[in-house]
């Protein structure tokens, strides 16, 4: 728990500090007077200033965001600060370039740290090659082209169109070795907590990687055995498993190999629970890709994951925007939280790769063309040159508190949604 504390202070910190460093850096080049650089909301808990640095350099209480408070922005103007430091007396080209400051900085931070991630760990490219597969007809090799009739062309997209249909089943369009075409039907199976089927107590729980014991409240099973047999049906990953756990219901016989080699065989019963956390699906495939080498298929990764993650937010847009995709289905702080936690588990590469993935998505959220976002300041910026004339600044102000404001509500729903989702 300490060390998920750890890293979701850190990973949030380092989002936030690089988006406002970029509006902060170009503020300072074109002579803005800048009052505060803060990281995080709420009560200040530390504050220094610079020699001859008019900035109050802040840290606060809630690691959930941060500001550039510039002289200009508001209203009221400070006649205490010279018009030629005022943000708003800039040339719309400058007030452009520092509201999208920050978005290139959160692209550029993650564009140069999946590249780096790509040289010192073991990464892939075009992962949407069915690497294990459990299901007729679809075979290690095949090249997945669509879910449901919709393209796919990298893992993120596949991911995502995975996600929207839920627990339902879904038909896989892929491509064998040969090119041809085919298509087959998946149906999920619900995976709990246990990495068993969900809302089902069979009196222990399991390892995913390598189906051994974790947990157990049988005298008769023990930790560290790992299992090789439900009924007769000999199993050897966790898609096997859960294909032959869905068959047999809640009797069947479980063989599993102690840690001294010995197979010993148990009757199980399952028993329904009433509570459980439902972790994701067994959809009876894998898939995999093609191992990046060297510099060349670093910079290969970098770009397929960086455009992959932007078209991923593209079509998550798209599928609220269409209904496809519910505000349940979006995570604030709680969800990154728990999802902080998930990734420590698998490595401190993946806590990596998920920085990167939430910096993408800061700076693309702050980049659409909303009120209370840098999008939103910049269109006012576009609308502007288009009409000639600065929008009344009042009514502007007023548009983007609005925006503010309902900002914030849709946050509470969501972070409400989170904390229910735990229980």
């Amino acid at each position: 728990m300490i060390l998920t504390i750890i890293y979701f202070i850190l990973i949030l910190g380092i989002t936030v500090f690089v988006h406002e460093l970029g509006h902060f850096l170009f503020a300072k080049k074109f002579g803005v007077y800048v009052y505060e650089f803060s990281i995080g909301m709420g009560p200040r808990l530390f504050k220094f200033k610079r020699k001859n640095d008019e900035t109050d350099y802040c840290i606060r209480l809630f690691p959930i965001g941060g500001f550039v408070q510039m002289a200009g922005e508001e209203v009221e103007v400070d006649t205490s600060i010279p018009e030629e430091k005022r943000l708003m007396s800039k040339p719309a080209y400058q007030r452009f370039l520092i509201m999208v400051a920050g978005v290139m900085n959160n692209f550029i931070f993650a564009f140069i740290v999946l590249f780096i991630l790509g040289i010192f760990t073991n990464v892939s490219t075009d992962n949407i090659y069915v690497a294990d597969s459990i299901i007729p007809n679809l075979n290690t090799g095949d090249k997945i082209t669509a879910i449901d009739g919709r393209f796919v062309n990298n893992y993120d997209k596949l991911s995502l169109e995975i996600i929207v249909s839920g627990d339902n089943s879904y038909t896989v369009t892929a491509k064998d070795k040969s090119g041809v075409k085919k298509d087959v039907v998946v149906n999920p199976i619900p995976v709990g907590k246990s990495n068993l089927i969900y809302k089902k107590d069979y009196g222990f729980s399991i390892n995913i990687a390598d189906l051994s014991i974790l947990e157990t409240s049988r005298s008769d099973i023990k930790v560290g055995s790992k299992i090789s047999k439900i009924n007769d049906v000999k199993v050897e990953n966790h898609l096997g498993l859960m294909e032959e756990l869905n068959k047999v219901g809640d009797n069947f016989n479980l063989t599993f190999v102690d840690e001294s080699g010995l197979e010993n065989s148990v009757s199980i019963t399952a028993s329904e629970m009433e509570k459980d956390e439902l972790v994701g699906y067994s959809y009876g495939y894998q898939v995999g890709g093609i191992e990046a080498k060297g510099i060349l298929g670093a910079l290969k990764f970098a770009f397929i994951k960086f455009f992959s993650t932007i078209e991923q937010m593209i079509f998550t847009v798209v599928y609220l925007i269409t209904g496809r995709i519910s505000l349940g289905m979006l995570s604030g702080p709680v969800g990154i939280f728990n999802a902080v936690g998930a990734y420590s588990k698998v490595g401190f590469a993946s806590i990596v790769s998920f920085l990167c993935l939430i910096c993408i998505n800061v700076g693309f959220i702050n980049l659409l063309p909303l009120p209370a976002f840098d999008g939103g300041h910049i269109l006012f910026i576009i609308i502007e040159k288009i009409k000639g004339s600065r929008v009344n600044p009042k009514v502007e102000n007023t548009i983007h508190n609005i925006g503010f404001i309902l900002l914030m509500i849709l946050m509470v729903l969501i972070t409400y949604n989170d904390i229910i989702n735990l229980f």
